[in-house]
C-alpha cells in the first residue's frame, strides 16, 4: 500500500466518526433528564434480555423471580422491557393510578384508512 491510500483511508475513517459524533451530539433528539426508575429485576444479556431465563415453564421461573425480586419487578423480554406484576394488591393499585393509560389503544394507520 502507497502513503497516499493510507492517507486517504484515514482522513475518510476521521469524517465518519466526525461525522458520527456530529449526529450524536447535535442533531438527535435529546432524551429529557426525567428520573425513571425501573423495578428490581435481574441481570440481561445484551439481544435477548432475559429471555434466557424463562425456560420451558416459564409461570415457575416468574413465580421464583417474583420470590426473589418482590411483587413489581422489570424483565427485559428480547429488546422489550416489561414490567411483571405478579400480586394481585399490587395490580389493583398500579391499574387505579395508571387507568388512564392502559384505557385506550394505540392508532394505527391501515384501521384508520379502512374504517374511513
Amino acid at each position: 500500500m502507497s502513503s497516499a491510500t493510507i492517507i486517504t483511508t484515514l482522513l475518510y475513517f476521521l469524517l465518519f466518526t466526525f461525522t458520527c459524533f456530529l449526529f450524536k451530539h447535535f442533531l438527535h433528539p435529546k432524551q429529557k433528564n426525567i428520573n425513571h426508575k425501573k423495578p428490581p429485576g435481574p441481570p440481561t444479556l445484551p439481544i435477548i434480555g432475559n429471555l434466557h431465563l424463562l425456560g420451558k415453564l416459564p409461570h415457575r421461573t416468574l413465580q421464583s423471580l417474583s420470590k426473589k425480586y418482590g411483587p413489581i419487578m422489570s424483565l427485559q423480554l428480547g429488546q422489550v422491557p416489561t414490567i411483571i406484576i405478579s400480586s394481585s394488591k399490587a395490580a389493583e393499585s398500579f391499574l387505579k393510578t395508571h387507568d388512564i393509560k392502559f384505557a385506550s389503544r394505540p392508532k394505527i394507520q391501515g384501521t384508520e384508512l379502512i374504517t374511513y
